[in-house]
């Protein structure tokens, strides 16, 4: 098993979520945040800021835990501004925060949705796998975001 694995790795397979899921790299994105700047602009701003900002479903897995509700959307503004560094893109043609969504596969891990100008920037970009990784404690969030393209079985 260990040597299958190392020869797909070889190959420029990732593993993904228990699946091997083969890809060409097109980009990389990292970005870090501090959780007390998601704090300060939802207590500042409240509905406007989250509407602007995270879709219904982020928010909805973000208001499951109070606790940790600026923390999950700093995690998940840190995979948005990742993904747009992946695109080598910023807020640009007319790109919208919203147009990048994080949310989890049945197993738990992270993945994105891009839908609307994202979608069609990444398409353009030939771009149709999201590898992605998140991490937040109580002061700061990150994420990695790996945009590729799914490379057929040989």
């Amino acid at each position: 098993m260990r040597q299958t694995l190392e020869q797909r790795h070889a190959r420029g397979e990732c593993l993904m979520s228990n699946i091997i899921q083969p890809m060409h790299v097109i980009g990389v994105g990292i970005d870090m945040i501090e959780v007390s700047r998601i704090a300060r602009m939802i207590e500042e701003h409240g509905a406007r800021f989250l509407d602007r900002v995270f879709t219904p479903v982020e928010q909805a897995y973000a208001n499951a835990s109070p606790i940790q509700q600026a923390q999950r959307l700093a995690a998940r503004f840190a995979a948005k501004e990742a993904a747009l560094k992946a695109l080598c893109m910023g807020l640009r043609e007319g790109i919208a925060w919203t147009d990048i969504e994080c949310t989890h596969r049945a197993d738990g891990s992270p993945t994105l949705n891009v839908r609307a100008k994202a979608a069609e920037i990444a398409h353009r970009q030939g771009i149709d796998a999201w590898l992605v990784s998140l991490t937040h404690i109580q002061l700061m969030a990150a994420a990695t975001v790996t945009a590729g393209r799914k490379l057929q079985e040989r």
